[in-house]
C-alpha cells in the first residue's frame, strides 16, 4: 500500500478521536454511576431495564394511590364515628325520657335536644372531603346528597361507591353511598317476628303498638300486621317494604258520642308527622273491625260485655293507642322517636322510648359494621403499602444490577485509557514530525 503524509495524519487523528471517545465514555460512566449510557451500549439489558423502570413507576403510582385511599378512609372513619356518637347520645337521651318521673315539659326539652342532634346528623351525611366532594353521594360527588328535615329527608345521590386502584387487580372503595349508611339502618322483613307482650301484642319486629299510659280501660295495644300493598313485589314475600309506608306514627283514639254508651263509640286515626303535627286519617271506625291503610292492617279492640269489665280487651271512652311503623331509613326512625317525645299527650312516652331504643340500636349496629369494613380496608392498605415497598426494593435492585457501573473496573479502565491516550498523543507528535526535508542540506 502507498504510504502518504495525508494517510498518516488521518490515521493518527482517528486513533486520537477513538481514544478520546473511549476515555470520555468511561469518565461519564464513572460520573453518572451508570454502565448503560445509551441503548446501544447493551440492547438486551437496556430493554429489560426499561421494562423494570416502567413497572417500578406503576408500583410508585400505586403507592401514591394507597396514600390517597388511606387519607379518604381515615376521613370516612371519622365521619362514621361522628354518626355513631350522635346515635349513642340520642339513645342515652331516650333512656332518660323513659324515666317515669319525667314530665311532659322534660320530654319536650329532650325532644328539642334531639332535634339539634338530628340536624347534626344530616350535616354529617352531607360531609365533604378536601376537594369539595360529598362523601356519601355515590358517584354524584358534586351533588349535595341529603336535604330536608324532620318531616322527611330526601337523597339525591346514587348507589355508587367511588374506588381507587391500589394494585394491578384491586380497586378499593373509599366512600359509601348515602343509602347504604343512612337508608339501610335495619331490615324490614315481613317474616321476622318477636314474642308478643301485653304492651306490644304485635309480633312483627318492624311494627309497634302500645296502649296509652293514661287509658282508663285495660285493653292492650292494637294488633298490627303488614298488608299486601306494603310489599313492593306481592309475589315475593321477602321483597322490601314500600318506603313511603315506613317510618310513620299513628294515634288511634276511642270516643263515645254518648258517654257510657258503647254503642256510640268509634275510633279515629291521626298520623303524627314529625316537625309538622297531627293530620287526621280516618274517623268512625267501629270497635272490633280491621282497618287497612298505608300498607298496614290494624285490628281494633272490641267492647267487652258489662258482665266482664276486667277483661284485658276492655276499652273506655278517651282511651288512646299508638302504632309505629319502623323504616329502613335512619332519619325516619329518629324523626319518629323525636315526635313521640315531642307529642306524647294521650299515649305517653313509653312507646316512643321502646321504638327509639330498638331502632337506634339497629342503626348503631349498621354503623359499626361499616366502620369494621373501613378498618379492614385500612389494614389491607397498610399491607399493600408494605408489599409495595418490598417490590420497589426488588425492582431497584434488579435495575441496579443491569444499569449500575462497576466502579473498580471502570476506574481501572479509565486509568488504562488515559495512558493509552497519552501514548497516542506523543506518538502522533513524533510521527507527524517526520519529514525528508529535515535531512536535506
Amino acid at each position: 500500500m502507498r504510504i502518504s503524509s495525508s494517510m498518516i495524519y488521518q490515521r493518527g487523528l482517528n486513533a486520537l478521536q477513538q481514544q478520546t471517545f473511549d476515555l470520555v465514555r468511561t469518565q461519564q460512566q464513572v460520573a453518572t454511576g451508570r454502565r448503560i449510557l445509551t441503548p446501544a451500549d447493551d440492547p438486551i439489558a437496556s430493554a429489560r431495564a426499561l421494562e423494570l423502570n416502567q413497572t417500578k413507576a406503576v408500583n410508585s403510582q400505586f403507592a401514591n394511590n394507597l396514600a390517597y385511599a388511606n387519607d379518604n378512609l381515615r376521613l370516612l372513619e371519622n365521619k362514621l364515628v361522628g354518626v355513631g356518637d350522635i346515635l349513642q347520645y340520642a339513645r342515652e337521651r331516650s333512656v332518660q325520657a323513659g324515666n317515669g318521673a319525667a314530665t311532659a315539659e322534660d320530654l319536650r326539652y329532650i325532644a328539642t335536644d334531639l332535634k339539634s342532634q338530628f340536624e347534626a346528623l344530616v350535616a354529617l351525611a352531607n360531609s365533604q372531603d378536601g376537594q369539595g366532594d360529598y362523601l356519601f353521594a355515590g358517584y354524584r360527588a358534586d351533588t349535595q346528597p341529603f336535604a330536608g328535615g324532620l318531616a322527611g329527608v330526601n337523597y339525591a345521590g346514587d348507589q355508587g361507591e367511588r374506588t381507587i386502584q391500589v394494585s394491578a387487580s384491586r380497586y378499593m372503595p373509599t366512600s359509601f353511598a348515602g343509602d347504604r349508611v343512612f337508608d339501610r339502618s335495619r331490615m324490614i322483613d315481613v317474616t321476622a317476628t318477636r314474642p308478643p307482650t301485653a304492651d306490644n301484642p304485635t309480633t312483627n319486629e318492624a311494627l309497634y303498638s302500645f296502649r296509652g299510659a293514661t287509658n282508663s280501660g285495660t285493653g292492650g295495644g292494637l294488633t298490627v300486621s303488614f298488608g299486601s300493598i306494603a310489599i313492593n313485589d306481592p309475589d315475593d314475600p321477602d321483597s322490601p317494604r314500600n318506603p313511603d309506608n315506613q317510618g310513620r306514627r299513628y294515634i288511634f283514639t276511642y270516643a263515645e258520642t254518648t258517654p257510657g254508651n258503647p254503642a256510640t263509640g268509634s275510633f279515629s286515626v291521626e298520623e303524627v308527622v314529625p316537625g309538622v303535627g297531627r293530620n287526621p286519617v280516618a274517623t268512625g271506625l267501629a270497635p272490633g273491625s280491621t282497618y287497612a291503610f298505608n300498607g298496614i292492617e290494624v285490628s281494633l279492640p272490641s267492647h267487652v260485655p258489662a258482665a266482664n269489665p276486667n277483661d284485658p280487651a276492655n276499652i273506655e271512652s278517651g282511651d288512646a293507642f299508638e302504632v309505629m311503623v319502623a323504616s329502613t331509613n335512619m332519619f325516619k326512625n329518629v324523626a319518629v322517636a323525636i315526635s313521640a317525645l315531642d307529642d306524647s299527650s294521650g299515649v305517653g312516652p313509653a312507646g316512643g322510648v321502646a321504638f327509639a331504643l330498638e331502632n337506634l340500636d339497629a342503626a348503631l349496629e349498621n354503623i359499626l359494621g361499616l366502620r369494621a369494613q373501613v378498618g379492614s380496608q385500612m389494614v389491607e392498605a397498610e399491607q399493600l403499602q408494605n408489599l409495595g415497598s418490598d417490590l420497589d426494593l426488588q425492582y431497584a435492585t434488579a435495575i441496579s444490577r443491569l444499569e449500575d457501573v462497576d466502579y473498580a473496573e471502570a476506574i481501572s479502565r479509565l486509568t488504562r485509557q488515559q495512558a493509552f491516550l497519552q501514548a497516542a498523543q506523543q506518538s502522533y507528535v513524533r510521527i507527524t514530525g517526520l519529514s525528508l526535508f529535515n535531512f536535506i542540506n
